[in-house]
């Protein structure tokens, strides 16, 4: 556990969040490395300070594109009334959830790398990868579940370890 309360565990081990990723191409596609389970546990009072911004800012653009379409591609925002992230968490568990799983895991999965101390990539030049950082980090390839149970919120899915290198190619 680190200083936030935020808790992860990958194949049921503990492992440092700093050293999350989540996949940028084929997210929540087959993935030819193996896949692990992963489980993320932190406090439901700090899912606002995570993701409120951008979760508040995606339902007033689905409000306003289902009034300009006069249809809604998430009916059950909808029917909710459009309800900010602390209302969610409050009376709307199910479309919180569904909402993070399939429209705001990239922005909760950073917020929650970026708050445990990870560090932005520091591209290398010259199309070498030994200037990469080498260390193991693990990637969410899919957030497959996410409840809220005795005042936490879960996040369950799967990923894969890999080190990343990461360098630049130098233009001609």
């Amino acid at each position: 556990m680190n200083k936030l309360n935020i808790r992860c565990e990958v194949d049921g081990q503990p492992f440092d969040p700093r050293w999350l990723g989540c996949r940028d191409m084929g997210y929540g596609q087959r993935s030819e490395l193996p896949l692990r389970p992963f489980r993320l546990r932190l406090p439901a009072g700090m899912l606002d300070s995570l993701v409120g911004e951008a979760c508040d800012a995606f339902v007033q653009t689905c409000r306003e594109d289902d009034a300009v379409l006069d249809e809604s591609d998430l009916p059950a925002l909808r029917d909710a009334g459009y309800p900010p992230l602390a209302t969610m968490l409050a009376r709307h568990q199910p479309l919180l959830a569904e909402l993070l799983v399939d429209h705001l895991y990239r922005d909760l999965l950073d917020a929650i790398a970026m708050c445990s101390g990870a560090e932005l990539y520091r591209p290398r030049r010259g199309g070498d990868p030994r200037g990469a950082d080498g260390r193991r980090h693990f990637t969410v390839n899919a957030l497959r579940k996410v409840h809220v149970a005795e005042g936490e919120i879960v996040l369950e899915g799967q990923g894969y370890f890999g080190t990343w290198i990461i360098w630049l190619a130098e233009r001609t």
